[in-house]
């Protein structure tokens, strides 16, 4: 009897150290990331009949499961991609705006503005040499910031697609992470070992590749943890994953039309470009950027610049030089002297396309080399005339752009109010999803996270149960001792 009571003792002072290692290790990880605290979950032996009667037989550990829920990691994982897709978006959208930013210095706006002013002073004084000179400044700055603009833009798209070639690698990362420890989970699982620990790391990756990429995760009808994108296909499956690359591809074969942009493909499928496919997370985010935002940006300004200079240039031609021109027998001003074209002359080089119009526009060569090639008078030799310099100062208000509805001005400042409307929403975004991942964050940790004063108490208590399962042990071994006392 005194045996069987040893025997019992035994299983309640395992149960209870056992319950003591598991308390220990929830206290040493109460500020690891991504753990979820650990329950003992005891149940009593199977009773035994002896003599006609049922008697106990100890206790014994039936499992030590992580406290989980599967609802709560999915809106945690959720809402972490939301917020970088939002915050990434914020961020690159806020570069964008900056370039437009005139509060601290003169815009594209305020210099077109100043161009125009400066040919409504030369009508008032075509021949003062000084007022061309300005033109001809005012002119270079606009050359100038047309190309700071498409320059900048380029600088955007040039950095995120080294963002994306980071943020791939860091994917793939995380893809081998969660197959290795699938694969880790399920070779301890086969033998009946816990793997609490290995499922906290592998939620860990799985919520850091959702911070890149928006994902979802099922287990298939074999009991496999499987990771899916939307739009892109399985990423994981099992112990199997399958990687994404990155390749830099030529003007006409990319996404977003610029030369040497960073494109998205399978690793074992070169030629299947995904790029656009992907959804959610900071991938998702600087892909749109770059790929609409930004692209649609530069195919404004190429047409601002282009109907620009098409249009100074279309008054301009029309227009004579501003010194003596010789006349040929018949009377008619020649068309060329020694300082070259005497009318025709564009004022800024001809845009050969639309695309590019920003990054190459330039001054016309006559115009650089010399000031009296800038028109003014629509007739030969006549001094005083302005009529070129007034026409031009005038399509400063003329509606030239978006089919005739809106002047330069009107429909640069829309552009310029689009990106401000899409980078405000994009931080009242940011904002809002912040505060739905601090919420799903602080369900999971009221659900799964360390509570140290719960733990402290769970330790009174296993340590008390020790104590008990010890005293019974000591009991026992007394009536051990007694029993062979009497046969002495």
């Amino acid at each position: 009897m005194s045996t069987r009571l040893l025997n019992i003792a035994n299983t309640g002072l395992n149960a209870s150290k056992k319950s003591l290692e598991v308390t220990s290790h929830n206290i040493s990880n109460a500020n690891t990331e991504g753990y979820s605290r650990q329950r003992v979950h005891q149940q009593s032996n199977m009773p035994l009949i002896k003599d006609g009667l049922i008697t106990g037989s100890g206790t014994r550990i039936k499992s030590i499961n992580r406290v989980h829920d599967k609802f709560v990691e999915k809106k945690l994982r959720d809402s972490q991609s939301n917020e970088s897709y939002y915050n990434n978006r914020a961020e690159q959208l806020s570069r964008v705006e900056d370039i437009f930013n005139e509060i601290d210095n003169e815009g594209l706006n305020q210099i077109l503005n100043n161009f125009f002013n400066s040919f409504r002073d030369l009508a008032n004084q075509p021949e003062n040499e000084t007022v061309r000179s300005v033109v001809r400044d005012k002119a270079q700055l606009i050359v100038k910031d047309f190309r700071r603009i498409a320059e900048t833009l380029n600088e955007i798209s040039k950095s995120i697609d080294d963002k994306i070639m980071i943020s791939v690698k860091d994917a793939n990362q995380h893809i081998d992470s969660i197959a290795t420890l699938n694969r880790k989970i399920r070779e301890l699982e086969a033998t009946g070992d816990e793997t609490g620990d290995l499922r906290d790391q592998r939620d860990l990756s799985v919520k850091e590749l959702s911070k890149i990429i928006k994902i979802h995760t099922y287990q298939d009808e074999r009991g496999n943890y499987n990771v899916q994108s939307p739009g892109i296909g399985t990423l994981v499956t099992a112990a199997q994953s399958q990687k994404l690359g990155t390749y830099v591809f030529g003007k006409d074969e990319s996404t977003n039309g610029q030369d040497g942009s960073m494109e998205i493909f399978w690793a074992s499928r070169s030629g299947q470009q995904i790029t656009e496919k992907f959804q959610g997370g900071s991938l998702g985010a600087v892909i749109k950027v770059r790929n609409n935002d930004v692209k649609q940006l530069k195919e404004k300004l190429d047409q601002t610049a282009y109907e620009f200079m098409n249009y100074v240039n279309a008054i301009h031609r029309r227009g004579y030089v501003n010194r003596e021109i010789q006349t040929d027998v018949n009377g008619n001003p020649v068309s060329m002297d020694n300082k070259g074209p005497t009318t025709g002359n564009n004022f800024f080089s001809a845009p050969m396309k639309i695309e590019g119009a920003a990054l190459n526009i330039d001054l016309s060569d006559a115009i650089k080399s010399d000031i009296s090639n800038i028109a003014t008078a629509l007739s030969p030799n006549s001094p005083g005339d302005n009529r070129v310099a007034i026409a031009i100062s005038k399509l400063q208000h003329e509606r030239l752009m978006s089919g005739g509805t809106a002047t330069l001005e009107e429909d640069y400042l829309k552009t310029v109010g689009n990106v401000g409307l899409e980078t405000g929403k994009a931080k009242l975004d940011a904002e809002q999803s912040e505060g739905l991942l601090a919420q799903a964050n602080s369900i999971r940790e009221r659900i799964s996270g360390v509570s140290i004063d719960e733990e402290a108490a769970n330790m009174i208590k296993y340590q008390h149960a020790y104590e008990a399962a010890a005293k019974v042990m000591k009991t026992a071994n007394e009536m051990f001792d007694t029993v062979l006392s009497i046969k002495q």
